[in-house]
Parts: structure tokens; sequence; C-alpha cells
């Protein structure tokens, strides 16, 4: 029985190996290049609005419930409220409270696509996200779309809550998002560069060794 060395070993299989070494480093670089021409970063202001009845003090003094009927009906008002505040009638006005500058680069279609309303169960606290390439444009455009609301609910729904606004977005209390992640597609790429790699030293070695035999 041959004794197995170091030596041996890489002689035998120190080319397959480094063919699929290759050919990983190959696809690690060519997926972390792809990677970085498509990266891209976004940034979500926030901005949370209350939407509510003004209950009067001698109904909170009632034992008859009537001030608990008001938040409730509030509360499952909550979802149509939503739906108005991604609707394009409050893009338009939202668009109104921004600058030229801004008007000429935002429609009223990218606003409208760029909001997102978030609701919560037994809660009349809504949240505005806006989502753009630019920081200082999602946190105006969020901050507008929280006054359009407060001006046109009342329009759009008569006898909804009072729209009450709670602290403005600010370019420090954005979140970023860059994608796709760079290190992410190297690892792909270095997994599959290595799962070609060993496909064709698997044909190789099979044509070599079972190609000519009858």
């Amino acid at each position: 029985m041959k004794n197995v060395t170091l030596n041996n070993l890489m002689k035998k299989y120190g080319k397959p190996v480094l063919v699929v070494f290759i050919f990983a480093i190959l696809g690690a670089l060519v997926m972390g290049v792809d990677a970085k021409k498509k990266k891209s970063t976004t940034y979500t202001a926030s901005r949370q609005i209350v939407i509510s009845h003004n209950i009067p003090q001698e109904m909170r003094t009632m034992s008859s419930g009537a001030n608990i009927s008001i938040v409730g009906e509030d509360n499952n008002m909550m979802p149509t409220y939503k739906d108005i505040a991604e609707n394009g009638t409050i893009a338009q006005k939202a668009r109104k409270h921004l600058s030229k500058s801004m008007k000429k680069k935002y429609s009223t279609d990218d606003i409208k696509s760029a909001i997102d309303a978030k609701i919560s169960q037994q809660s009349l606290v809504m949240e505005l996200k806006a989502k753009t390439s630019s920081r200082e444009a999602s946190v105006k455009i969020v901050n507008a779309t929280a006054k359009a609301m407060k001006e046109e609910l009342p329009q759009l729904q008569p006898g909804s809550g009072k729209v009450t606004l709670l602290q403005k977005a600010t370019v420090n209390n954005t979140d970023s998002k860059t994608t796709p992640s760079t290190k992410k597609y190297v690892v792909v790429g270095f997994a599959l560069g290595a799962l070609l790699g060993l496909i064709i030293e698997f044909v190789v070695f099979t044509v070599k060794n079972f190609g000519h035999k009858e």
C-alpha cells in the first residue's frame, strides 16, 4: 500500500483544486463588480399623526360608554384613513406644499409611490413613511403629506376625527438602506464559481477516464 503524502495528494488533486479555486475567485469578483454597479441607497422619513374625535368633558363623566363608542369608531376607521393617506388626492395636495424645485423632481405619482401609511390595531396613531433616493426629499414629502392629511381628511371623509400632527420628520431621524449587499453577492459568486469549477473538472475527469473506453 502506497504511503499517502502531501506531495502525492498535491500531484493528484492539486490541479483540480486550483481550477475550482480560480473559478470561485472569478465568480466572487464578477458578482462583486455587479453588486457595485447595481448599488443604490434609499432614505425613509417617518412622521406620526393622530386621528381622533375630541371627547367633551361631560361625555367623559357619563357612565353610558358613549365615549368608548366614539373611540371605537375612530379605531374602526383607521384602515379607511390609511387608504386615503396613500391616495393620489392626498399626494396632489402634498405636492402643493413643496418648493418649485421639488415639484420639478417629483410628480403626484412619484409622491403617491413614495408614501406608505402604517397603522396598528387598537391605536389611533398613523405613521406616514416616505421613501426616496434623497434624504431631504423624503423628509419634505412626508411632512407635506401630513399637512395634506390634516387639511383634506375632513373634506374627503365627513365626520372623521381631528388630525393632530406629531413631531416633524427631520434629516437626522431618517433610515437608510443600501442594496444590494456586496458581501452577499461576493459569497454567492464564490459559491457559484466553485460549483462551475467542480462541474468542469468532473467533465474533464469523465472524458479522460471513460471517453476512450469501448
